[in-house]
C-alpha cells in the first residue's frame, strides 16, 4: 500500500517522503502525489492508498471526498486544534481511522472532516488568531487553533517520534525503528549449488573465467583453487572471493562481512560474491544465512522434482535443472537489476541460474514501479537461455520471438501450480488468482477499514505478487530474466499467502515456495517448448480458470471516445488481451506492455512510463 504526500510541489514534500520511508519501509511505500494526478481518472491513486498526507489545500475536493468516503485516512500538516476540547479526555484518537466522511464549506481552503464524534473544519491558514468551528452534539463550538510552527524535518528525532505516533494512531502498522542508520545495507552473496550437483558451481565459475579470458583453476574438482577475480560491468562490479573457513574473526555488523577483505567495503557499485568450496553446513547457515536455509531449499527442490520428468544429469553433465544453481544474498539492491542491467555478466552466466534475496533495497516492478521487498517476501530472478527459431546453428530448443510474450503468463501459472502443490487440499490455494498481465492477487476476507471494500461479504482483492520479464538478444539467442516477488509470510498491512490460510500454514516458507515455483516452471516451460508451434493454446484453459477477468466489463480510456468492452480472453498467437465492444463490432486486442489495467475502477489506459 502507498502513503501519498500531496502536493509534490510543496518545498518540504521530498524530505517528508524520505522521512516516511525511514519509518514505514518496508510496510508501506511513501510517494509524491502531484496536483495533476489527484483528480485524473487514469490515475486511481485512492485504490492503493493507506494514508494521504496533506501539506496544503487540495485542488480537487471531490477526489478527496471519494477517498474518505471509501474508508481512506488523512493526516494534514499545518493544522492544529486542542484535542481535549474537541474530543474530551476519554476519546480514542485511533477511531479516526474508520468511518471518516468529507464535506466542503464555501471557503475552498477549508476541509470539513467528520467522524462519529464531531465535524472538524480544517483550515490551512497560517494565521495564529483564527479559530476552528467544531460541531459537537449539534452545538457549534469555536475553539482556538494551536500555534502553527514550520514543519521542521531537520529535528529528526523529535519529528520522528511525533510523526510515528500520529501514523500509528491513524491505524498504520509498522515496526518502530529508532534511527535511520539501522536501514539495512547490501551484503555479500553466496554462489551455491545443489549438494549432490556441486560441480554446477564450478561450471558457473569456469564460464565467467572463460568470458574474462582468465586461466582456470588447476587440480581436480575436489581440490580446485581459484584466485579472486573481478567481473566489471555497466551497473555493478562483481568481486568473487573463494572462501576459507574459519573467517578472520574481526568485529563487523554482520558475520558475513568477516569473509571478505575489510578494504573492499567502500564502493556501492561493488557486489561481493562468496564461493565456498563445499555446501554450507548447518552451523554456517546459522551464522551467515540466518534468514534463509540453502539446504532446506535444495531439499525442497529434490522433493518437488521427485517423480517428475526432467533433464537427465548423468547424460548431460554440462546442463542442470532450474533451481540447482543459486546466488543468494540476505540484502541486495535488486535481483533483477544485477542480471539485466549488467549485459556482459548476464551473457557470461550459464543457464539456468537463480538470484534470490531476503531483502531488496531497490526492488523493481513493471513500468519502473517500485516493489517493496521486506523479509518474508520471496524475491528472485531466474535467467534462462534459449535459441530463436530461424537462426542458423542454434543448439537445443528454440522459440519464436513472438512467443516470448507468453513467458510472463507461463510463470504466473507456475506460481498458481506451486500453491496447489503446497496446499493440495486447496484450503487457501484456490484464493490465489491472476490479474492480467503479470500480477498475483489474493481473495481475502473483506476488511471494514479497506479503502476499496464496500461489503463484508465480498472478498477483498489484494496484490500479493508480481512478475517482470526482461530479454536480451544476441547471436541468435535470447537471455530471459524472469523476476518475481511474492509475499509469503508477511504480516499486515502487507497482504501475503500466510494470511489467506485460516490456520497457520506449516507448509509455507520462503525456501519451499521458491522451490515449488521453480520446479513447476521447469515443467511448464519444457512442455511449452515441446509444443511451441501451438503457442499458448495448450495452457489457455488453465490460465482462464485462474484469472480474474472472464466477462469483466471495462472502459478503454486509451480510445477516443472511450469504449466500453467485455474481456473474453487471451489471443493464443500473440498473447494480447482480447475484448469485444459492448455495442458489437470487431475484437479489440490490447498489448500487455502498452496498457495499465486498474481492476478496481474497470479502466484500461495507456501505460505511463
Amino acid at each position: 500500500m502507498n502513503v501519498l504526500v500531496y502536493p509534490s510541489t510543496h518545498p518540504t514534500a521530498p524530505t517528508l517522503v524520505q522521512t516516511l520511508a525511514v519509518i514505514l519501509t518496508p510496510h508501506y511505500l511513501p510517494q509524491l502525489l502531484t496536483p495533476s494526478q489527484l483528480s485524473v481518472q487514469e490515475y486511481p491513486w485512492h485504490t492503493s492508498c493507506a494514508l494521504l498526507l496533506l501539506l496544503s489545500p487540495p485542488t480537487d475536493h471531490e477526489a478527496i471526498c471519494k477517498y474518505i468516503e471509501s474508508g481512506g485516512r488523512i493526516l494534514a500538516f499545518g493544522v492544529g486544534v486542542r484535542k481535549g476540547i474537541l474530543f474530551g479526555p476519554s476519546h480514542d484518537f485511533g477511531s479516526l481511522s474508520a468511518g471518516l466522511g468529507l464535506g466542503m464549506v464555501k471557503d475552498t481552503t477549508i476541509l470539513r472532516v467528520a467522524d462519529v464524534y464531531a465535524f472538524i473544519y480544517i483550515s490551512f491558514s497560517t494565521a495564529t488568531g483564527t479559530s476552528v468551528e467544531v460541531l459537537v452534539n449539534d452545538i457549534v463550538v469555536s475553539i482556538s487553533r494551536l500555534p502553527i510552527y514550520p514543519l521542521d524535518l531537520e529535528a529528526w528525532h523529535v519529528f520522528n517520534i511525533l510523526l510515528s505516533r500520529s501514523l500509528s494512531a491513524l491505524g498504520l502498522h509498522f515496526s518502530q525503528r529508532a534511527d535511520p542508520s539501522l536501514v539495512p545495507h547490501i551484503l555479500p552473496q553466496f554462489l551455491l549449488a545443489r549438494p549432490d550437483s556441486w560441480q554446477v558451481q564450478h561450471r558457473v565459475v569456469e564460464r565467467l573465467l572463460d568470458h574474462l579470458k582468465l586461466s582456470s583453476a588447476v587440480g581436480d574438482q575436489s581440490q580446485r583453487k581459484w584466485e579472486p577475480f573481478v567481473f566489471e560491468d555497466a551497473n555493478d562490479d562483481f568481486h568473487f572471493h573463494f572462501l576459507s573457513f574459519p573467517p578472520a574473526g574481526r568485529t563487523t555488523d554482520h558475520p558475513i562481512l568477516e569473509l571478505i577483505p575489510q578494504s573492499s567495503l567502500s564502493s556501492a557499485k561493488v557486489k561481493h560474491v562468496l564461493v565456498p568450496s563445499k555446501p554450507l553446513a548447518s552451523e554456517d547457515e546459522r551464522i551467515y544465512t540466518p534468514q534463509f536455509s540453502p539446504s532446506t531449499f535444495f531439499r525442497a527442490i529434490d522433493e518437488f522434482y521427485s517423480g517428475r520428468e526432467g533433464i537427465d544429469q548423468e547424460k548431460n553433465p554440462n546442463s542442470w535443472r532450474i533451481g540447482e544453481a543459486l546466488i543468494y544474498g540476505e540484502v541486495v539492491s535488486s535481483t533483477q537489476t544485477m542480471f539485466d542491467k549488467n549485459p556482459s555478466f548476464l551473457r557470461a552466466l550459464p543457464s539456468p541460474i537463480v538470484s534470490l534475496a531476503t531483502v531488496q533495497l531497490a526492488g523493481r516492478g513493471r513500468g519502473g514501479n517500485v516493489w517493496l521487498s521486506p523479509a518474508g517476501c520471496l524475491q528472485m530472478s531466474l535467467k534462462i537461455h534459449v535459441g530463436l527459431k530461424g537462426s542458423s546453428s542454434v543448439p537445443g530448443s528454440t522459440i519464436l520471438p513472438s512467443n516470448l510474450v507468453f513467458i510472463q503468463y507461463l510463470y504466473a501459472l507456475a506460481i498458481i501450480d506451486a500453491c496447489h502443490i503446497l496446499n493440495p487440499t486447496s484450503e487457501w490455494a484456490h484464493r490465489v488468482r491472476l490479474k492480467w498481465p503479470n500480477d498475483i492477487y489474493g481473495l481475502f476476507p473483506s476488511s471494514q477499514n479497506s479503502p476499496t471494500s464496500n461489503s463484508k461479504s465480498t472478498p477483498e482483492l489484494r496484490k500479493i505478487g508480481g512478475i517482470l520479464v526482461n530479454t536480451s538478444f544476441g547471436g541468435g539467442m535470447v537471455d530471459v530474466v524472469i523476476g518475481s516477488g511474492l509475499n509469503i509470510l508477511n504480516a499486515p498491512p502487507i497482504a501475503s499467502l500466510a494470511q489467506l490460510a485460516s490456520t497457520p500454514a506449516t507448509e509455507l516458507s520462503v525456501e519451499r515456495v521458491a522451490a515449488a515455483v521453480l520446479t513447476s516452471f521447469e515443467r511448464i516451460w519444457g512442455s511449452f517448448l515441446q509444443n511451441e508451434e501451438q503457442g499458448f493454446h495448450p495452457f489457455m484453459d488453465q490460465y482462464l480458470r485462474s484469472w480474474l477477468h472472464s466477462d469483466q466489463l471495462v472502459t478503454l480510456t486509451s480510445r477516443t471516445p472511450h469504449r466500453s468492452v467485455r474481456i473474453v480472453g487471451i489471443t493464443p498467437d500473440h498473447g494480447l488481451l482480447r475484448t469485444v465492444p459492448m455495442g458489437g463490432g470487431e475484437f479489440i486486442d490490447l498489448q500487455p506492455d502498452g496498457n495499465s489495467f486498474d481492476m478496481m475502477k474497470g479502466l484500461i489506459s495507456m501505460k505511463k512510463w
